[in-house]
This record gives structure tokens, sequence and C-alpha cells, in this order.
């Protein structure tokens, strides 16, 4: 039998540190098609990102982090967010 996990490992860094590396129920985030949610068991992605991450520690519970860009990669119900980064000059 099949069991649902109930908790995404969340990782949220930047060039320097750490923002915020735990467990979550939730992350929803925007890219160019929108607002999404990442729950637990969701298909394995990578999205650039903008505006904000919110990272749902428990149903009751939000932390934002407002970025100007970023990249999220789902694999696994892990869920790695870098944000910030400068691209380079063409």
């Amino acid at each position: 039998m099949l069991t649902s996990p109930t908790n995404l490992t969340v990782v949220v860094r930047n060039r320097e540190k750490v923002l915020y590396s735990g467990q979550a129920q939730a992350v929803t985030s925007i890219n160019e098609k929108g607002t999404f949610d990442v729950l637990p068991r969701h298909e394995n992605f990578i999205t650039l990102i903008k505006d904000k991450v919110i990272i749902h520690p428990t149903l009751r519970e939000n932390k934002e982090i407002q970025i100007e860009n970023g990249i999220v990669r789902v694999y696994k119900d892990k869920v790695y967010v870098y944000v910030n980064f400068k691209s380079s000059p063409a």
C-alpha cells in the first residue's frame, strides 16, 4: 500500500546563506503562467520564479520570502529554491 508523505523537505537559499531549511506542507510561488503550489508527491520539475516564495510549514502557518527572481527544482518531495541570482550581461 502506498502512503502519501505528509511533508516536503524545503531549502531556500541565495548566494550568501540559507534563508529557510525545514519541512513544509506546501510551497507557493509565481512563474510566467501564474501562481502555483507544490504539494507532497508533486511531479518532478524545474521552473523560473519571481516576486515571492511562500512556505507553509503547517496548514495554518505561512513564511513569505520576497524575491526578485529564482529557480525552483522539485525532485522526490524535495524542493530546492535558489533566489536572487544575477544573470550575466549578454
